[in-house]
């Protein structure tokens, strides 16, 4: 049996008796008091030699004979109280507040339909997956695999709000997404996928995604992307130019899906890997910056997959991509039609102290 991880108001806790928690806290809400002033005040035999500890761990400074809350004391004053919060209060709209805000990258909804989409799904080694995932997210494994979904779609009727169709965009996209989740203010965890890499056919469509601080983390591509069908065959391209990670040629028959996963695949059904590839709707970036995490939330339709064994299939990212040789590789293909899709407002929040991996 292994110990729980230490919080961060496990260490700020740490070497705090009760004795010393209130003079932090008297000498915070009633400013500099001196020794015979909080003696008096707390009626505690203790407190002289919890100033001499306090003063010596620098939470708080004697200048002129009273005593005053260092900046490193309040820090440690406020993971304490945000810890009692957590657990007592963490649906408290003030508790909220300081850590999460609702801030939209554009001022109204976008939606869509993904007409034809496919989902090409790589397992992958973690030591390289984490790599190229920021710290502020923990990988999302599965059966000691992490994941990387390359996702390509004909997004149909792309608009804002309720734009007439005349006015709306059809274009095609190829997003790469690493498996993560992520660990909230509240300390509870929620399942996402983080952008690695991202391509669309559309310079508008690139320039947008760009603006977008949902994209800070890389930069949208522009290049030719292409679904071409005949009978039930359908052939999926994107051609990246110079960059060979972003190459993918692959042909599907779309009439023969499978009965289960493919041998090879880790999950045991396709129920499962729906549970984990699928089912969930965040989206999250950062700003390491500001200490900020973004949440991109969508409401979708659901997918109604049909796994599919590749004819061909040629994937730049799994041998020219961001990974040593081996250390990812194809499990399954998933397709799908005519989803509906609605970006949601982006959710900004302040990094709790002390989460995410080890850097």
């Amino acid at each position: 049996m292994t110990d729980a991880p230490r919080s961060p108001e496990d260490d700020a806790i740490e070497g705090l008796n009760e004795c010393a928690l209130a003079i932090l806290v008297a000498c915070q809400h009633r400013g500099p008091l001196a020794a015979n002033e909080l003696q008096t005040l707390l009626d505690d035999p203790d407190v002289h030699a919890q100033l001499v500890i306090l003063v010596e761990e620098r939470c708080l400074e004697e200048l002129a004979g009273v005593f005053r809350v260092t900046r490193a004391g309040a820090q440690r004053l406020d993971a304490v109280l945000e810890g009692v919060e957590r657990e007592l209060t963490p649906d408290d709209p003030a508790f909220v507040r300081r850590f999460q805000r609702e801030e939209p990258s554009l001022p109204f909804d976008a939606n869509t339909v993904w007409a034809e989409a496919v989902c090409a799904n790589f397992r992958v080694d973690p030591d390289a997956l984490a790599r190229i995932v920021p710290d502020d997210f923990e990988l999302d494994l599965y059966d000691g695999h992490g994941f990387v979904s390359l996702t390509i779609s004909r997004l149909q009727d792309f608009g804002i709000g309720h734009l007439p169709r005349m006015l709306r965009m059809n274009f095609y996209q190829s997003t790469y997404r690493a498996h993560v989740s992520y660990t909230d203010f509240r300390g509870e965890t929620r399942r996402g996928c983080y952008f690695v890499r991202s391509e669309t056919n559309s310079r508008i469509m690139s320039l947008t995604a760009n603006l977008l601080p949902e994209f800070r983390a890389h930069r949208c591509g522009t290049h030719p992307i292409l679904m071409a069908r005949h009978d039930g065959h359908l052939v999926v391209t994107v051609d990246s130019g110079d960059d060979p990670a972003g190459k993918v040629v692959l042909v599907l028959d779309t009439e023969l899906a499978v009965h289960g996963m493919p041998p090879d695949s880790v999950f045991p059904s396709i129920p499962a890997a729906y549970d984990y590839i699928v089912d969930f709707h965040d989206a999250f970036s950062h700003d390491p910056d500001r200490g900020e995490i973004f949440i991109l939330r969508i409401e979708r339709g659901g997918w109604d997959i049909d796994v599919l064994d590749p004819v061909d299939a040629y994937f730049g990212y799994l041998e020219e991509g961001p990974f040593p040789s081996g250390a990812a590789v194809l499990d399954s293909v998933f397709y799908f039609r005519d989803t509906p899709y609605r970006w949601l407002p982006l959710v900004k929040e302040t990094r709790p102290r002390g989460h995410g991996r080890p850097g």
